[in-house]
């Protein structure tokens, strides 16, 4: 019976992490820590970024269609801390998972939220009725916004991982 729990809480966990990423994409700001925060970390990451079309996709929009939530929703939010499509469009909304202890621990952020996006992620909102001239060419367009662990961040974890339980 203990073992049955353990696996539903688990499972209503990664679901709820699941909601936090779509709340995460319709640009809900409260739960958004920006992408400048993502960076202190990720430093790699974060100029990829930012040298992406991501970075200025809320800048693109007129004023009506900055307010607009059908445009928002994938443009992001104009809000200053947490302005176009930016770290946590993709990977969730960071209020939980932002903290370096919790990221530190793969199984424990995925649970409150982090998310690893892929091609799925990516047609939430490069839809074929999203306007755009060409179509949306997954393999193509990755190379433009490819970003993983910065060497830094991936020696932490290594260490996090070879040092005994206390």
């Amino acid at each position: 019976m203990r073992r049955w729990v353990v696996v539903l809480s688990v499972g209503v966990g990664l679901a709820c992490g699941s909601w936090v990423l779509a709340a995460g994409m319709a640009g809900n700001a409260d739960e958004m820590v920006g992408a400048a925060r993502c960076g202190q970390c990720h430093p790699a990451a974060y100029a990829a970024w930012k040298a992406s079309d991501h970075a200025g996709a809320h800048d693109s929009l007129d004023k009506k269609q900055g307010q607009d939530p059908r445009c928002t929703q994938c443009h992001g939010p104009g809000d200053k801390d947490v302005a176009g499509v930016q770290c946590e469009s993709c990977h969730g909304p960071g209020i939980h998972y932002a903290f370096r202890y919790v990221m530190r621990d793969k199984v424990l952020s995925r649970i409150v939220g982090l998310s690893d996006p892929d091609e799925k992620t990516c047609r939430h909102c490069h839809t074929d009725t999203a306007p755009t001239i060409k179509p949306f060419d997954y393999n193509r367009l990755w190379g433009f916004i490819a970003h993983g662990l910065d060497p830094k961040a991936q020696a932490d974890a290594s260490q996090a991982k070879a040092e005994p339980a206390k």
